[in-house]
């Protein structure tokens, strides 16, 4: 068990925010709560195991969960923390995802 904490971005908050309006209204409650419960399970996994993950960028210390072919979950490491920074659908232009 890892001693360091979780931190939500503030733009994660936002993004979580969308992407579960966008769930809710498109397929409906069931599938919302099951993408916030994939969330919630990988968030403690970066929490236990944050060195498992692939390294996205190494000068900013930022990793990468993939969450599903559709979505990525994108966090940086530090001394007792670990911030979850944003959730990114893969789908969209890697050039828009500005961390």
């Amino acid at each position: 068990m890892s001693d360091r904490k979780l931190k939500w971005s503030d733009r994660l908050l936002q993004e979580n925010r969308l992407l579960f309006d966008y769930l809710l209204e498109e397929w409906g409650k069931e599938i919302a709560i099951s993408v916030r419960e994939q969330i919630d399970r990988a968030a403690t996994r970066i929490l236990n195991s944050p060195e498992h993950f692939q390294i996205f960028s190494k000068p900013k210390n930022i990793r990468r969960c993939v969450l599903s072919p559709q979505t990525s979950i994108f966090f940086k490491v530090g001394k007792d923390w670990i911030e979850i920074l944003s959730i990114f659908d893969n789908r969209q232009n890697p050039h828009k995802l500005k961390l």
